[in-house]
């Protein structure tokens, strides 16, 4: 098995379990289905660029983030990951809204 294969499965399976989300969930919000999710894990394929850009975007994180194999990640807040998953699903009156509510706690 590809040595980088398995370092970048490594990588997205440690994202997606900070966010204590299982590989069913995860392969949901990625648009994939859970072979799919399972098989980058375990370092059996890669994925495409959509897929990657989609998994980004369901953890909150850049690519360099998955690419970076020798930094260990932070543990972000899972409350954090729930509002911009809720936030995410709002229409733009709503999510000015959300935003003009945050500011009050300055």
């Amino acid at each position: 098995m590809d040595e980088f294969l398995q370092k970048f499965g490594k990588s997205v399976r440690k994202y997606r379990e900070i966010y204590g989300l299982s590989q069913e969930k995860f392969a949901e919000l990625v648009n994939v289905s859970t072979n799919t999710i399972n098989s980058i894990e375990n370092g059996k394929s890669f994925l495409t660029y959509q897929t990657l850009k989609n998994l980004c975007s369901a953890l909150n994180i850049t690519p360099p983030m998955l690419f970076n194999f020798e930094v260990k990640p932070d543990k972000p807040d899972k409350n954090l990951h729930l509002l911009i998953s809720y936030y995410k699903k709002l229409l733009p009156a709503q999510q000015k809204q959300v935003l003009d509510i945050l500011k009050t706690f300055k």
